[in-house]
């Protein structure tokens, strides 16, 4: 089984766990980049919208965010996930 690949972002000091997974969804040749929930959290607010203009430039790369504990699935697995829960 191969590793997920997990690099980070940082915003205001912290580093939030995000990942690339092929494009399920199209097919093109394109990947989506997924982040964490904790990002998600950080960059966006329901009630306040979004706290300033780097936390909007960031959420604009994000095609998703995906729960915390999925970042520990294998690539296989991870990307079987974005398939069930982002389709």
């Amino acid at each position: 089984m191969a590793k997920l690949n997990i690099f980070s972002i940082k915003y205001k000091g912290t580093d939030y766990r995000v990942t690339e997974v092929p494009d399920v969804f199209t097919h093109q040749e394109s990947s989506l980049l997924i982040g964490s929930h904790a990002l998600n959290s950080a960059v966006y607010d329901d009630e306040k919208g979004y706290p300033d203009v780097e936390a909007r430039r960031i959420d604009e790369q994000i095609y998703a965010y995906a729960e915390d504990e999925c970042f520990n699935l294998d690539y296989e697995n991870f990307v079987k996930w974005v398939q069930r829960y982002l389709d």
